[in-house]
């Protein structure tokens, strides 16, 4: 895991950096004309950007913060996003529907970790669907329901919220399933993303207690299944 890792690192940071240095070269040329120099300038702050971004996940990979736990209502919280996405150019041909059943859907969390990991599952699915050339009956489902998982050290069940994000989309190859939430893998084209967002938000749930899961059947969609501890007033 740890090669992997220091592998996926040095290729994903290696690459800009080399094209940075690549940029800087054509600058130091006396024949480049200014607007050559601005472009060459303006794709040079695009890769420093990427690497800024690749850290910026890894430090949420290595240490998921809880300082800002609150009380966080996760129907308010997926709402909002939703209203805000419909209106995006990504979501044109998707239909969103959210089923938000769960009578309590109260948990303890960091609200903007919750809203990135909700907005990075949301972006992959339209994604997923969006690949299918001519794909005009796209749709994506969140639904909330309320789950009992007993602990086997305990003898007393508690209760989860569990949220479910089902897409109509291409699917997943049965041979991706098990490394979709290690860091750097991903299927999307090369430049689309950086292999990061999943194992961030994996890491980001398991922190707050819950678990992340996946299923998915190749030209039928995919789930991405979480469990939340819900929130437990102390007596």
């Amino acid at each position: 895991s740890v090669g992997r890792l220091s592998a996926g690192i040095a290729h994903e940071i290696g690459n800009p950096i080399g094209i940075v240095m690549g940029y800087l070269e054509l600058l130091k040329q006396k024949d480049t004309s200014d607007s050559e120099k601005k472009e060459y300038i303006q794709r040079t702050e695009g890769e420093i950007e990427r690497i800024n971004t690749i850290i910026r996940q890894l430090l949420e990979i290595s240490r998921p913060s809880n300082a800002g736990l609150k009380l966080v209502a996760v129907h308010d919280l997926i709402d909002d996003i939703a209203q805000v996405l419909n209106v995006q150019p990504l979501m044109a041909n998707i239909e969103l529907e959210c089923c938000l059943e769960a009578r309590n859907d109260k948990v303890l969390a960091d609200a903007n970790q919750l809203r990135q990991v909700f907005l990075n599952l949301i972006i992959n699915a339209a994604d997923a669907i969006s690949a299918e050339s001519g794909n005009a009956g796209g749709k994506l489902e969140i639904t909330t329901a309320l789950e009992t998982k007993t602990d086997p050290d305990s003898q007393n069940p508690a209760a989860r919220l569990k949220i479910m994000f089902i897409d109509n989309g291409p699917g997943i190859a049965a041979e991706h399933l098990d490394n979709i939430f290690d860091p750097f893998f991903t299927t999307k084209d090369p430049g689309r993303g950086t292999g990061l967002g999943l194992s961030v938000s994996f890491m980001i749930v398991e922190s707050l207690g819950g678990t992340m899961s996946v299923t998915s059947d190749i030209g039928r969609g995919t789930t991405m299944t979480l469990s939340l501890p819900l929130y437990k007033r102390l007596p």
